[in-house]
């Protein structure tokens, strides 16, 4: 008894390290069963009788959804399967075989001939509480997004993640969108898009100058509006110590821009994220100059920060 006890505390062990090493799959909407459940015009459980090449014969033994009144239950259907080579699979798409029982997402092509919409999913209780959770009354739901922040400053060169999260019910189909055009048409190996069941992450490796824009984040539900979130991403060249600190901003565009800062700092504006920050003198610090900075005294050199925001900081 013992022994079989270790054992079992072993193989637990060994399943959650595995499940904790395992990268988290991608999402795609066609292995999707609330998506394939939502729209297709017939679901109901089959029992296969025979198979050929491209279609099999099946007995309709559940409805669980009705096109009219069609297919009666007991009735015998020729179903033509799909034949192109699905870009992804599901868990519970299986060979077929006969004298099983399968979950079939279907249209109606005469009185008893249908065609499959994807593979046939074998039947599990699991599979079951899905579809049945996706035809109660009020399941749909439009589409929301959690905001992203509203601008991105990256040096040249560097690596840009932006990342939406998104939710409706089924899931939606997330989008993104550079100055407006969809990032999916820029012939680009530098960008890279992401989608997983609640979230899609963009991310742009080696960021170039040209890649400054508005990207957006758009989310498509079933059912009503789109929703949007965007962020300003502002690449810059490279800032080396000897620069001007002066040539990093401009003048704050205030009737008395020395009112701003305090304790003889310097009021800049910075284009790119359109912010305006404090250049400080030596032994003062803060968004505004307003901290003595005791732990610095050295006469030996000068070091100037600029605040942009309440919690980033730029050293100019």
């Amino acid at each position: 008894m013992k022994t079989c006890g270790r054992a079992a505390i072993c193989w637990a062990f060994l399943c959650f390290v595995g499940g904790l090493a395992a990268p988290r799959r991608l999402y795609c909407e066609r292995a999707d069963v609330a998506w394939r459940a939502y729209r297709a015009p017939v679901a109901f459980e089959a029992r296969v009788q025979s198979l050929a090449k491209d279609a099999a014969t099946i007995q309709v033994k559940r409805v669980l959804r009705h096109q009219g009144h069609w297919p009666p239950e007991e009735s015998t259907l020729r179903l033509k399967l799909p034949k192109d080579k699905l870009e992804c699979s599901g868990r519970f798409e299986v060979p077929l075989k006969n004298r099983r029982n399968y979950i079939v997402f279907a249209e109606r092509r005469g009185q008893h001939t249908a065609v499959a919409l994807g593979p046939p999913l074998r039947r599990t209780g699991k599979l079951m509480r899905r579809i049945r959770a996706v035809y109660k009354p009020g399941y749909s739901s439009s589409a929301r997004v959690d905001k992203m922040q509203e601008s991105v400053l990256v040096m040249l060169g560097r690596r840009v993640r932006l990342e939406c999260r998104a939710s409706a019910r089924p899931p939606p189909r997330i989008s993104w969108y550079k100055d407006g055009k969809p990032v999916a048409d820029t012939a680009l190996r530098r960008f890279r898009v992401q989608n997983y069941r609640r979230r899609s992450v963009l991310v742009i490796t080696h960021a170039r100058l040209e890649d400054s824009a508005r990207y957006e984040c758009k989310a498509q539900g079933a059912v009503g509006p789109p929703a949007v979130t965007h962020c300003n991403v502002s690449v810059t060249p490279p800032v080396t110590s000897t620069s001007d600190p002066a040539s990093l901003g401009e003048p704050c565009p205030m009737p008395d821009p020395s009112s701003y800062c305090l304790n003889g700092g310097t009021c800049l504006y910075f284009e790119p994220v359109q912010e305006q920050a404090c250049k400080c003198p030596e032994g003062f610090n803060g968004q505004r100059c307003e901290n003595k900075d005791v732990s610095n005294r050295s006469s030996m050199y000068h070091s100037y920060t600029c605040k942009l925001g309440l919690s980033t900081s730029y050293y100019c």
